[in-house]
């Protein structure tokens, strides 16, 4: 189906629009702990709408971190020449170590959603190659003029990975936990010149009605950018813990503006964005964010490749929690800072009797949940003003936003899996995905990776034991001291075929619109 038309609203002469609103971020930083805990994150994020119906275009509202590999020290120049780093983020030179490599994942309204939704969808994506492709999607053939590109691989056969996001029922507040953890799910190997690690970065999510692993970064996906960069070699996420020194949460922000001039003086106005209050007038970004070392699942799952039982949950001796404090406001309104915002909402982090630091978010006083709409310029910056004191000409309810527009869905060029049936499921956003259940090593993002059969087997084998052993009620991150948990759509929660209960995962081959 081809994209919708862009929706086109009637404004008066004197108004104008733009997509260059309020932009930024609002972050915390999370002071990681001394000592060798860099095998593993977790952290709880707040999921919540800001609209009733559709956001409007050219929106971004998306809470979560990034984990790049532990290259603290190091001098030399990690990405190769020809790379994006290299081309156009020159300033992050001359080691460019922190546009290396990263994994991201968040919750959040995305401009380049497909299906456009009142409700936020978590995604999952990554940069393996100094910003040079893209990956992201588990499960599918990623390539760039032909070269194949390594990337996630679906592992989970209890949840689909929509390219367009997970979804979730009706959320105000609820917490979804996201897991990042280093798995030994391969052994080492030499590729093209180079040593391929044993790092496998693994997503757990715990949800109302879902915990567990749901994809992970095949190690070939952080190795392929140092074939031919010896500076590279061993520096990927396939060989090195992540960064713990400083790890940054953030909440980025985007929106479109409209604009007038009233007795000469410049006003704008941004789409109204709720937020969900707590008896305490507080707003959760993210909580409860724990570090990991070595004793929490990566030793227990290299026994268990030896023959030894898998663990059925984290080794919680083997973390420590990692306090958040927040930054000041880092919003602009086109190229002019925003300022007055405390007089609306104040950033802070919070702490309990047991945890400092234990989360970051919102503070509110007089205006709960409503965070400034209406902005009056004052020389070289824009000052939060309320409705009240705006003009009419910006205040008028006859004055609007477009909407997002639907666009044209997912279908890579894979062909059916084994199995013969392609089954559907109908998402809350308006769309249909598509999937088909692989064999774990048949699904086309293994095939890919062109292992011997050695090591098929033993990736297979060791997937066959997490399917056994690591079900609906193992128990991996710690609840969340304060707040409940998010569910995901139902319909994202599935069950293997009868035949394929052990070692087969579904695979999205498509998301179209459902009508």
């Amino acid at each position: 189906m081809p994209d919708e038309l862009p929706q086109v609203v009637d404004l008066p002469d004197e108004v104008d629009s733009s997509e260059l609103g309020l932009r930024g971020q609002i972050r915390a930083t999370a002071f990681g702990p001394n000592g060798d805990y860099g095998w593993g994150l977790s952290y709880y994020s707040g999921i919540w709408g800001h609209f009733d119906g559709t956001p409007p275009a050219e929106v971004l509202s998306a809470n979560g971190t990034s984990l790049i590999p532990d290259n603290w020290r190091y001098s030399q120049t990690l990405c190769p020449e020809g790379t994006g780093a290299r081309t156009s983020l020159s300033g992050h030179g001359p080691s460019f170590r922190e546009v290396f490599q990263a994994i991201d994942g968040a919750v959040g309204y995305w401009p380049q959603t497909r299906f456009p939704s009142s409700q936020p969808k978590f995604r999952m994506s990554g940069n393996t190659d100094c910003y040079t492709t893209d990956t992201s999607n588990p499960g599918w053939v990623w390539r760039s003029n032909e070269e194949v590109i390594p990337g996630l691989i679906q592992l989970s056969n209890r949840i689909l990975v929509p390219p367009d996001g997970i979804t979730f029922e009706a959320t105000d507040g609820e917490l979804l936990g996201t897991a990042w953890m280093a798995l030994p799910l391969s052994d080492p190997y030499e590729r093209g010149g180079v040593v391929v690690g044993d790092k496998s970065w693994t997503l757990f999510l715990e949800a109302a009605n879902f915990r567990g692993p749901v994809a992970y970064w095949a190690p070939e996906a952080w190795s392929r950018v140092t074939i031919n960069h010896p500076p590279a070699h061993l520096r990927g996420l396939d060989h090195r813990e992540i960064d713990t020194e400083y790890r940054l949460f953030a909440s980025q922000l985007s929106t479109p503006s409209l604009s007038t001039a009233v007795q000469g003086r410049d006003w704008s106005r941004i789409p109204e964005l709720r937020f969900p209050v707590d008896s305490e007038g507080r707003t959760v970004f993210h909580q409860d964010v724990t570090f990991y070392g070595r004793g929490a699942i990566y030793e227990q799952v290299a026994a268990a490749a030896k023959g030894a039982p898998l663990a059925a949950a984290f080794d919680h001796s083997a973390s420590a929690h990692a306090p958040l404090q927040t930054h000041r406001w880092e919003l602009n309104h086109g190229d002019l800072p925003v300022m007055g915002l405390e007089r609306f909402v104040q950033l802070a982090d919070w702490d309990t009797e047991d945890k400092e630091g234990w989360a970051w978010g919102l503070q509110w006083s007089d205006h709960p949940g409503v965070f400034p709409s209406y902005f009056r310029r004052e020389g070289g910056e824009w000052l939060a003003v309320d409705r009240s004191d705006s003009p009419s000409e910006i205040t008028s309810v006859n004055l609007g936003f477009p909407g997002a527009t639907r666009r044209s869905g997912y279908a890579p060029p894979l062909a059916d899996g084994p199995a013969p049936r392609v089954q559907q499921a109908l998402l809350n956003d308006g769309s249909v995905v598509r999937y088909t259940w692989y064999r774990f090593v048949e699904q086309p993002a293994v095939v890919a990776l062109d292992l011997d059969e050695t090591q098929k087997a033993a990736l297979q084998s060791l997937v066959e034991q997490i399917h056994h052993q690591w079900g609906p009620n193992a128990e991996f991150m710690k609840p969340p001291s304060e707040g409940g948990l998010a569910k995901i759509q139902t319909e994202v929660i599935v069950k293997p075929p009868t035949g394929a209960e052990v070692g087969w995962v579904p695979v999205v081959i498509s998301q179209t619109a459902a009508d």
